[in-house]
């Protein structure tokens, strides 16, 4: 089994600390809930097992974390009903799986279970910022190693019912896509230029900030009485660049700072700027070659196209099945969830 190729495209760690219990002990004692949500914290039911309010806040804890976000943004927006519903249905699906993959008496190998708990916690840069994140998600280890276990059942299972009718994706199915889809495969204009960068902060007296700019306006001098640029460049810039006589190869708008950018956007093949300020320092900037827009060449592009291909058929196969298995499954939602 390849842990590291989770079929749904879901994250691993969202996964974990969401699945919940669902033996047959615990379905028979929130049966005698299900049918009038006697418990206020229950918000749904999947063939008898519970799903708590504070499960949905996890899971979106999980989905804002992703993000970049935090749950206190979520929070003061009172009720975003879109991300809400959508944590349910996410956790309706898992337990789903999850009681599938019990159904079907799927075994996971204790071999398999530590090599997942050694890639999880390379994730963390120490152990002790592993432990904080389970107490965070108010984990004990023994309940992140259960929760662990039933995400490879499910992981299993799903391999088992879904990755086996996944068929790779052949060149020509590529080449269609890439035909069809041309314009998402445009590369932006491109530049290639030398630059030497003398170092100075935003912050810097006024004295250090003219001294600096005296050195490179001399610099700039030798260029135009015909020094060579990459040869300066070696001696006197201050940028990584300068081993490569100040080659920074080619980029496109939105990947440099904004008044380099502007300014050799602007220069003509072979033009040398004048002195640039940017919050880095003060630039000599060369123009080599420029690049108009054009398609990325097919060869390119091949392999990324037929993965995306490929976890197309695979998203589709997964939203299929778990339809399925609702199909057949008891779920109930609190009728103001």
């Amino acid at each position: 089994m390849d842990l590291r190729k989770i079929i749904t495209g879901f994250s691993f760690l969202v996964l974990i600390f969401i699945i919940s219990s669902c033996s047959k002990e615990e379905k028979s004692q929130s049966n005698e809930l299900s049918a009038n949500f006697s418990d206020s914290t229950i918000v749904a039911f999947v063939n008898g097992d519970p799903i708590h309010y504070n499960d949905v806040d996890k899971a979106i804890k999980q989905f804002l974390n992703q993000l970049g976000k935090d749950m206190v943004q979520f929070k003061s927006q009172k009720a975003d009903t879109a991300l809400w519903s959508e944590a349910l249905n996410f956790i309706i699906s898992t337990r789903l799986l999850a009681q599938e993959a019990y159904r079907q008496n799927i075994n996971v190998e204790q071999k398999d279970i530590d090599l997942a708990i050694s890639i999880i916690k390379k994730r963390f840069p120490s152990e002790q910022r592993f432990l904080d994140a389970l107490q965070e998600a108010d984990l004990t280890i023994e309940q992140f190693t259960n929760n662990l276990t039933k995400e490879l059942m499910v992981q299993k299972l799903l391999e088992q019912e879904v990755g086996l009718q996944i068929e790779d994706t052949s060149d020509a199915d590529a080449l269609n896509y890439y035909n069809e889809y041309g314009e998402k495969f445009l590369q932006d204009e491109q530049i290639h230029v030398h630059h030497i960068l003398l170092k100075v902060t935003e912050t810097a007296d006024q004295e250090k900030v003219k001294n600096v700019e005296n050195k490179a306006s001399r610099i700039l001098e030798r260029i135009k009485r015909g020094e060579d640029f990459e040869t300066l460049a070696r001696q006197y810039s201050e940028d990584p660049s300068a081993l490569k006589g100040g080659d920074i190869g080619f980029f496109s708008r939105g990947d440099m700072i904004k008044n380099f950018e502007d300014a050799a956007f602007a220069l003509k093949v072979g033009d040398v700027s004048d002195l640039v300020r940017t919050p880095l320092g003060f630039h000599i900037i060369r123009m080599d070659e420029r690049k108009g827009s054009q398609k990325i060449p097919f060869e390119e592009v091949k392999l990324e196209i037929k993965f995306l291909l490929k976890q197309e058929r695979s998203n589709t196969l997964f939203e299929k099945y778990v339809q399925e298995l609702k199909s057949k499954a008891d779920v109930k939602i609190r009728s103001e969830a």
